[in-house]
């Protein structure tokens, strides 16, 4: 059916199924997942993905696994979510860029922790350092991560107005919320 481009179909989706009951294979999972994501069932794509996961033996792959699974949380707005298979990507990849992208994504993505929209813009140094850290360990995706510093950089609050609160740069903050990361004031 795979070659026949019927991937879609739901005798696809039960033949993947009983594929992977009787020979699990990460690749099964993965592919289960898929479908049962694409037809919005959520938590069943994230317990195959999460299957997938496990069965798979190259610690690049899994690396790459928990980056998509982590992309997918994101693109549901499951920001603390997206960020833990992030981690768990780092873990398994530390020279892996992608995943300190997605994070920064996300911080960028919720930056109001604070009822002081001055603290609250500091959640941007927390997107930089990921920003920073993946051109660090992933010279591959510097030009992605480049965007983004320049894109974010300019979120990040004034000098004067951190001065007013009083901070200066140099000054350790703690970003509040679900991110609960301390950055550096630039």
């Amino acid at each position: 059916m795979s070659m026949l481009k019927c991937t879609n179909q739901d005798a696809y989706l039960l033949a993947s199924e009983y594929a992977l009951a009787i020979a699990p294979t990460s690749k099964a999972a993965m592919g289960c997942g898929y479908r049962y994501f694409k037809r919005g069932d959520i938590d069943k794509a994230m317990e195959l993905f999460d299957q997938a996961i496990e069965l798979e033996t190259s610690v690049t792959n899994k690396a790459e696994m928990c980056y998509k699974v982590g992309a997918v949380h994101y693109s549901l707005k499951n920001y603390s979510k997206a960020r833990s298979y992030a981690l768990k990507a780092i873990e398994y990849n530390s020279k892996f860029g992608q995943p300190y992208i997605l994070i920064a994504q996300c911080y960028a993505a919720t930056p109001n922790w604070s009822n002081d929209p001055i603290m609250s813009k500091c959640t941007y140094f927390a997107a930089l350092d990921k920003l920073y850290r993946a051109k660090a360990v992933d010279p591959s995706v510097k030009r992605e991560a480049d965007k983004f510093i320049a894109s974010y950089s300019t979120y990040t609050p004034e000098t004067t107005d951190l001065f007013m609160k009083g901070y200066k740069t140099g000054d350790a903050v703690t970003i509040g919320g679900w991110i609960n990361e301390r950055t550096t004031i630039r």
